[in-house]
């Protein structure tokens, strides 16, 4: 998807105690995603943010874009 968000990675505990990597898209509330590593869980945001995206289309929902720059790598 080449929507790009500012997105974020948290080192949390998972439901069952053990530490795991949360990422977000802050624009989009509720779009998160996890993983055992803060790649895992960034790859895996991918797949959220574009469910995420086309559920609010079907819905009729426009998508808020980002607000401000997000830097490139």
């Amino acid at each position: 998807m080449s929507l790009r968000y500012q997105q974020t990675v948290t080192l949390e505990d998972c439901t069952d105690g053990t530490p795991c990597y949360v990422a977000r898209v802050t624009e989009l509330p509720g779009c998160e995603s996890h993983g055992i590593t803060p790649d895992e869980a960034l790859d895996n945001l991918e797949d959220a943010k574009r469910l995420y995206i086309e559920s609010m289309i079907e819905d009729g929902i426009e998508p808020t874009l980002c607000q401000e720059p997000v830097p490139t790598p």
